[in-house]
């Protein structure tokens, strides 16, 4: 439909064309540059109107857009914060499980305190995937690609479920074929949580038989943007289990998604494992298939793009906490706000045969190392009053400054999930024990190795003969 302006500019425009002839040329003329005049104000205000929603439409984009990153950065912050909050409390709850079973108990308090343990590595796992797949889903998980033993990687998840599965008679065993590299450069610990997911399906969907894992090498071509030694590694955990029905496998990998939704299912989970496992597995450059019959068994398979890693020998791994101090004499500051943690760290370094400084927040981590040199900070990254990167920030511009003699290595502890602290992560575990053992003799090598420092002052193993070098190379 015609608007009333362009109306009256047709049907003047055709009043024209048939009173042409019986009016002078003059008035035609006139009448003619009115109706153009009309017509071109038309246009002129119907192209400002359709200006004016152009812009108003921009800014509602932009709006709209600007309300869509608010809100991932909110739910980011919400994670780091969710993160930092849950997994605080359980970390401690499970270090004091670890070190109260180093004690003398009874087998009573033993199941007690293993039954603890159990539970708490449940509840952390559920917390991490709740976690993890905020994290994949906001795009904020990213992968550390390391050095990874293969073999040592799959017995130690393998390892976790040895108990469920004797108990329950269902044979465990694994298959790793001669010409898979011994040692590949992967993000371990994502790798490591994808075969606990589909390892812990298999153990708890299968109540009689066995779960067979096979590592293999595929043939397959690596992606395009692969190097060029890349090679594509196979993982296939078969068992015995109740199996899964063909129309039910796209189910499979949804979010939150149960088989059996009902409120009387036998198998518990927050339904998140397979999802995640799903986009990490994309993330490491592989794909993940599944087959399955009803009542015979399931069969997941999966594979990742990888590089062969140089050989090297393995690290120590120690069942207790080594003394360290005795080997490698070093002042240790500790900066955690959280009385529990705090309290675990301090017996862990204790045992180690350390006595660590101990500070609250950033503030008065500045306040100790005026007062005395140390040569180690655990560094806590969430603090009040002056949290641990800016603390760190600080005491890196008091080095360049010459206020503090060398450079203090910072090791940060953190329960954050989202990858992006800006200083190197490293959890204060027992399990650790052979990883610190490592970087204490670096850093008591690097302190003590100095010009200034005399054979005696390197042996001396009290805390009033150690000398701090005067530069870290």
């Amino acid at each position: 439909m015609l608007s009333l302006p362009l109306k009256t500019t047709v049907l003047a425009s055709l009043f024209l064309f048939r009173v042409g002839h019986v009016l002078p040329a003059a008035v035609l003329a006139g009448l003619a540059l009115i109706i153009a005049t009309v017509g071109w104000f038309y246009f002129l205000t119907q192209g400002r109107k359709l200006g004016v929603r152009a812009r108003h439409l921009e800014q509602q984009v932009e709006s709209r857009t600007r309300q869509t990153e608010e809100a991932h950065r909110t739910k980011s912050l919400f994670i780091t914060n969710m993160s930092h909050e849950v997994r605080t409390p359980m970390n401690g709850i499970l270090g004091m499980a670890s070190l109260l079973a180093q004690t003398s108990l009874t087998k009573e308090q033993q199941n007690y305190v293993e039954t603890i343990r159990s539970c708490g590595d449940t509840l952390l796992t559920v917390i991490n995937n709740i976690l993890d797949f905020s994290a994949i889903e906001s795009g904020k998980l990213t992968l550390d690609e390391k050095s990874t033993d293969l073999k040592s990687c799959v017995e130690e998840v393998m390892e976790t479920f040895r108990a469920r599965t004797s108990e329950a008679g269902v044979l465990l065993h694994c298959q790793i074929a001669e010409d898979v590299p011994p040692r590949i450069l992967t993000d371990t610990d994502r790798l490591r949580q994808i075969l606990a997911n589909l390892i812990g399906n298999a153990v708890k969907f299968t109540q009689q038989g066995e779960i067979r894992i096979r590592v293999f090498m595929t043939g397959a071509l690596p992606p395009p943007a692969a190097h060029a030694d890349s090679v594509v590694i196979g993982f296939e955990i078969a068992d015995t289990g109740i199996g899964i029905e063909k129309d039910q496998f796209e189910q499979l990998f949804q979010s939150f998604s149960q088989l059996d939704p009902s409120g009387t299912r036998e198998y518990e989970g927050a339904g998140l494992g397979l999802t995640i496992s799903d986009r990490l597995v994309h993330l490491l450059n592989g794909r993940i298939h599944v087959e399955s019959e009803p009542g015979k068994g399931s069969r997941f398979s999966f594979t990742i793009a990888t590089r062969p890693a140089p050989l090297k020998t393995a690290g120590t791994t120690l069942a207790t906490i080594p003394r360290l101090a005795e080997k490698y004499p070093l002042q240790i500051l500790l900066a955690e706000d959280n009385p529990i943690n705090r309290q675990l760290a301090v017996m862990i370094l204790d045992k180690m045969g350390y006595a660590p400084g101990l500070a609250e927040n950033g503030k008065e981590v500045l306040d100790q190392l005026q007062k005395e040199p140390f040569d180690l900070i655990f560094m806590d990254i969430q603090m009040p009053v002056m949290d641990g990167l800016e603390c760190t920030r600080r005491i890196r511009a008091l080095e360049k400054e010459g206020k503090l003699a060398g450079r203090i290595p910072i090791i940060a502890l953190t329960a954050n999930a989202g990858g992006n602290d800006t200083i190197t992560k490293c959890s204060l575990m027992i399990s650790r024990g052979g990883v610190y053992e490592s970087r204490f003799r670096r850093i008591h090598n690097e302190t003590f190795n100095g010009s200034d420092v005399e054979q005696s002052d390197r042996t001396c193993t009290g805390p009033k003969c150690r000398k701090r070098s005067s530069r870290w190379k």
